[in-house]
């Protein structure tokens, strides 16, 4: 919870550094975004190869204790070249270690818990804390920033943000230093000493295509994981659709410009933190694939209302309820590949889910915003979003549906 605070934080202070030093050039920010994103689209299939060949606490500890350093560095290196350039560098590294760390924290949630009946509870508590940590520091960090007090003592604000981030990262590094971990979590292939001694960069290469083989063949073999990324894919299409076009209608529909988007982001999050309080309580009751796919089905009819809603409560209403089914979805989906992948396998299984989320997310969102703008020349603005919104709202609810067929057989066993 501190480094994910800390992660808020330091999203406050590239905010802040770009504003002050870069005039809030709108390059600039794009360049972030870029080199915030590049990490998962370019290496993530390899963090899950690493996640699964390494012990797993020391490459959490190593993240972070690498996190510190670099974040540490920041304002030096801005000060040093007076130019973002290697201040998008860091970006890049912080945020290629962020996706190691995740691939090797969702590989070793299940062996904190022990017990399968208690996955579900486990990630409900781990979503809240994250999504807690993160309305926290969303809402705290650009204060922190411009505390006046930094001036005062001869220091940018941005400056502070960035040290008040590392030394979040140090401290989850000596947290996680003290956990007690099983030998089948820390060192979970048992080929893992013929991994290590493997020397060259052919050998390298062939053990790590081995684990792309490998991680292929299991998906291939298990309908029920192809049945989870199914349900991945259709979040993501949810989720660039909601973010292009309904961001679109608060903006120019309801006229309510960059502050309403502020607005519904902060219920959505409210939303998020409720949903994973309630799915880790009541989930299991419901069953957790029959539930998470009625949850799609939730998400796509309340996508098709906020197409025709025409006051702004309603829609912030109709945001609220997304976010806590989209929470509930969310968790959903992490607790069924815990159940059903293999430890050895978790890692890659994971770091797909990543590559998934970012490619998948970018191309909807562009993909949709796209078309809007091509069929707004034709018909108007609102009417063109109405008509995409409630096309995805469809086909959403199409491909659950045609999932539960296709799967009906499968669905009794989650855990095999």
């Amino acid at each position: 919870m501190i480094s994910q605070f800390g992660d808020r934080l330091n999203n406050m202070a590239l905010l802040g550094l770009i504003g002050a030093k870069a005039a809030g050039s709108p390059f600039a920010f794009s360049q972030i975004a870029i080199f915030a994103s590049l990490p998962v689209l370019v290496f993530g299939p390899v963090s899950g190869i690493l996640a699964d060949r390494l012990n797993r606490k020391w490459v959490l500890v190593a993240v972070d204790a690498a996190r510190t350093i670099i974040v540490f560095l920041i304002p030096s290196l801005f000060y040093l070249t007076g130019n973002l350039l290697l201040v998008n560098l860091a970006v890049f590294s912080i945020f290629l270690l962020g996706l190691l760390f995740n691939s090797a924290k969702m590989s070793v949630l299940p062996h904190l818990v022990g017990n399968k009946d208690e996955y579900l509870m486990a990630n409900a508590a781990a979503n809240f804390i994250g999504r807690f940590a993160t309305f926290l520091g969303l809402l705290l960090g650009g204060f922190i920033v411009d505390l006046y007090i930094w001036k005062e003592l001869g220091w940018d604000g941005w400056q502070v943000g960035f040290y008040i981030d590392a030394s979040t990262y140090l401290f989850s590094a000596a947290f996680l230093s003290a956990m007690s971990l099983p030998r089948s979590a820390v060192k979970p292939r048992e080929k893992l000493e013929n991994a290590q001694s493997a020397t060259g960069l052919g050998s390298v290469i062939r053990t790590s295509w081995d684990d792309i083989k490998s991680t292929v063949s299991l998906i291939r073999r298990r309908s029920q994981i192809r049945l989870v990324y199914g349900a991945v894919a259709l979040t993501v299409f949810f989720m660039g659709a909601a973010y292009s076009l309904d961001i679109m209608i608060a903006q120019q529909v309801f006229g309510f410009g960059t502050k309403g988007t502020g607005v519904l982001g902060g219920i959505l999050g409210v939303g998020l933190i409720l949903g994973s309080l309630f799915v880790g309580k009541w989930g299991k009751r419901w069953g957790e694939i029959r539930l998470m796919f009625w949850g799609l089905v939730i998400l796509a009819v309340l996508m098709g209302l906020s197409a025709f809603t025409v006051n702004f409560l309603l829609f912030c209403l109709l945001s609220l309820a997304a976010g806590f089914i989209l929470s509930v979805v969310l968790v959903l989906q992490d607790t069924l590949f815990h159940r059903m992948v293999p430890s050895s396998f978790r890692g890659r299984i994971f770091a797909v889910k990543e590559l998934m989320w970012a490619g998948g997310f970018m191309v909807s969102a562009v993909f949709l915003g796209a078309v809007g703008e091509f069929l707004k020349i034709f018909i108007s603005y609102h009417a063109a979003l109405q008509s995409l919104l409630v096309a995805c709202a469809l086909s959403i609810i199409a491909s659950v549906f045609a999932s539960l067929f296709w799967g009906r057989r499968k669905l009794k066993g989650p855990r095999g």
